[in-house]
């Protein structure tokens, strides 16, 4: 299976048509299980915009500003000590 990342890439790159497909049936379940939320009237045209969405996002990421797992464990980890420190002072 193609990596998310490398679709993303040949979509902002190529315009690859195809690989923008293969995203947006990455994406129908968790769609199709948002729909579920709403009421039926209103699933259609809720659909759309968010398939539009995800094509958006997909044209619009930023590859090169995404960081690793451990920055992103780093970060998280600088998080959770300021609120704690917050907490304390307050």
């Amino acid at each position: 299976m193609t990596r998310l990342i490398e679709l993303t890439k040949k979509v902002q790159k190529h315009n690859d048509i195809k690989s923008l497909e293969i995203v947006l049936n990455l994406f129908e379940p968790k769609i199709k299980a948002s729909l579920r939320q709403t009421s039926p009237q209103e699933q259609h045209d809720l659909y759309q915009e968010l398939k539009i969405k995800v094509i958006e996002i997909v044209r619009k990421y930023d590859i090169n500003d995404t960081c690793g797992f451990w920055e992103f464990t780093n970060r998280l980890k600088e998080q959770h000590a300021l609120d704690c420190k917050d907490k304390e002072t307050s």
